[in-house]
């Protein structure tokens, strides 16, 4: 016991006991079980398991709030794809899962790999937490300290190959020391001048969020021509406050983009994190731009993550394994012998390695001795961004599902959404006439849950009892559509039916314009289908469930035009019923999809509701 002790307590920095409060009899039962068993050379899963429930117990340490999933970090660590001698540093180590990563692919290069790799961590706990998980997995060198990675930024600049991270993000985790903010670009008051460039000022900001203070870190820290993989909530990438926008400006002037990878709703939900995310891969730039649109076209990557390898409705993240589709048994590897976790990592890998933005960055696929397939992995030119004002980095908006739908409707007839129809705003009628509420009134109100494919049902309020969310005064023609996220399928059109009624404000509320009521046949059939919700979902801008399609942004929704004249004939049928309040359109739409009638592209429904898009 003393040998051990004095061999682990150079690393471990909370002491350790050389005593035991057990009995001889016991002691030597638990050493019968344990001697046989070497944990280090132990597989990961054994010993991740181990190291949860050793660290619990020893320390009473909740591990979840540092942990990131394995399969999470193997992945980010492939796509990075360190090299002999690359220095690697996690900045917010937590539980050092990155570490452990790089650890273990770094250790069949290089069986020194240890000492490339560097953490560092605010919390004491973390720290405790992260060295014992490289001990564990077999590192006794630990280069890893109690650090405010932020005070200290300026210490180690441009001096890592590779910097990974995974920050605490969110609206109410911030940096609030002048003296810290002041260290950093982004804690720094940015704003346009007279020529609408975005500039930095000396004024520092009363706060700044933590997250993009460590995406600002991890660049600075990083060696030109180094790369960075850092984990942000997806409003970072598409969220309107000038904030963000200065964020992406920022961030565009100093690095290249590689790739952009989407990870589904819950996928952080262990560490207590409800928000759809991504991870960024860059390249640092040599030379800072001074303004993003001087940058020469490139192709970056794009990867939409729909199948993580657990139950994204689990906090436990229990493992999901690949089934045979026919009869449901497990898919075994033919390498290891065992059950094949259920996951897109290796083809999210696999179409990284093979996109033009490795063709770009050498570092993508050097090592790699051939390309595993051959064909070309998706990617998109960085003009897509650069020409838009708010330089819009949301992966949703350039994966391959969504361009390809809308290309593909392209091709045939086709009109944009607001070319037919107008936007309504809350509060007013047609005729734009201010109209006010009456609290003795009775009213007819309908929520978001009340809202399905094309039908609804509404509970009587009087105005009093009305929530401040009721906005919209419903006329008969008003067409209602889910603006949130988790609820762009939602619509309906407003009957005769509905006299004073009013809907949340968690939809728009649209009218036909002048002249293009004969659209409305087009439109009322489209939105039954996933090809609508598919650019709805990928066109919403937010972190979280609540991730909201804009009104700019409905313009971009492009609708098919339904050419068979007989099927023309028989929608107007059902949309007189809509009107007149009788029946949907959704079972009669499915019906003609299957049957070919309505011509669409083929699109495949999500498999599960944290899917993005």
């Amino acid at each position: 016991l003393n040998d051990a002790v004095t061999y682990y307590e150079r690393h471990l920095p909370k002491k350790i006991s050389k005593k035991f409060n057990i009995r001889p009899d016991v002691l030597c039962e638990c050493a019968k079980i344990l001697a046989p068993i070497k944990i280090t050379s132990s597989k990961r899963d054994i010993i991740q398991t181990f190291y949860m429930k050793f660290a619990k117990d020893l320390y009473r340490w909740d591990l979840a709030q540092y942990f990131t999933p394995p399969t999470v970090t193997d992945f980010i660590i492939d796509m990075l794809n360190p090299q002999f001698g690359e220095h690697l540093k996690d900045p917010a180590c937590g539980s050092a899962d990155f570490l452990v990563a790089a650890f273990h692919k770094g250790r069949s290069i290089d069986k020194n790999y240890a000492d490339c790799l560097w953490g560092s961590d605010n919390s004491m706990n973390a720290v405790q937490a992260a060295v014992l998980n490289m001990l564990l997995n077999g590192d006794g060198k630990t280069n890893i300290k109690k650090e405010d990675s932020l005070e200290n930024v300026n210490n180690s600049l441009d001096s890592y190959k590779i910097m990974v991270c995974n920050p605490p993000f969110g609206v109410k985790i911030v940096e609030k020391r002048a003296e810290i903010l002041n260290r950093f670009d982004l804690g720094k008051l940015w704003e346009k001048d007279s020529k609408g460039d975005i500039v930095k000022t000396d004024k520092i900001v009363k706060s700044q969020e933590t997250g993009l203070l460590f995406a600002e870190l991890c660049v600075k820290q990083t060696s030109p021509k180094g790369r960075i993989a850092i984990i942000v909530p997806n409003g970072y990438l598409g969220n309107r406050s000038e904030n963000y926008v200065f964020f992406r400006e920022w961030l565009l002037r100093h690095c290249k983009i590689a790739s952009i990878c989407s990870f589904p709703r819950f996928t952080f939900k262990t560490s207590g994190a409800d928000v759809s995310a991504s991870v960024l891969f860059l390249e640092k730039r040599t030379e800072l731009l001074k303004r993003s649109t001087d940058s020469e076209e490139y192709f970056f990557h794009v990867g939409m993550i729909e199948r993580v390898g657990w139950d994204l409705g689990n906090k436990v993240a229990a493992p999901v394994f690949k089934r045979n589709e026919d009869d449901g048994s497990y898919l075994i590897s033919p390498d290891t012998g065992e059950q094949l976790i259920d996951s897109d990592f290796s083809s999210i890998l696999t179409d990284f390695r093979n996109s033009l933005s490795a063709d770009e960055m050498d570092w993508i696929t050097e090592g790699i001795t051939s390309k595993v397939c051959s064909a070309e992995g998706w990617s998109v030119s960085i003009k897509n961004v650069l020409d838009d004002d708010l330089k819009t980095l949301d992966p949703k908006r350039y994966c391959e599902k969504y361009v390809s739908l809308v290309d593909a409707i392209k091709q045939e007839s086709h009109f944009y959404l607001t070319d037919a129809l107008e936007i309504i705003s809350q509060g007013i009628n047609s005729l734009g006439e201010r109209i006010k509420k009456e609290d003795s009134k009775v009213y007819k109100y309908i929520e978001i849950q009340d809202i399905g494919y094309g039908d609804y049902k509404y509970t009587e309020m009087k105005g009093w009892e009305l929530p401040s969310r009721a906005k919209h005064h419903v006329e008969p023609g008003d067409i209602y559509l889910g603006s949130v996220w988790g609820s762009v399928t939602k619509w309906f059109m407003a009957d005769s039916r509905l006299e004073d009624a009013i809907v949340t404000n968690g939809c728009y509320r649209l009218r036909p314009l002048s002249g293009e009521s004969d659209k409305l046949i087009d439109i009322v059939a489209f939105l039954c289908t996933e090809a609508y919700a598919v650019q709805m979902r990928a066109l919403a801008r937010g972190s979280d469930g609540l991730a909201e399609v804009h009104e700019t942004d409905l313009s971009k929704i492009v609708v098919p035009i339904v050419t068979d004249k007989k099927l023309r004939i028989e929608i107007k049928e059902y949309l007189n019923s809509l009107l007149d309040g009788r029946q949907t359109l959704s079972s009669a739409v499915q019906l003609w999809q299957s049957n070919n009638a309505i011509s669409l592209p083929k699109v495949s429904k999500r498999h599960h509701h944290a899917v993005l898009v």
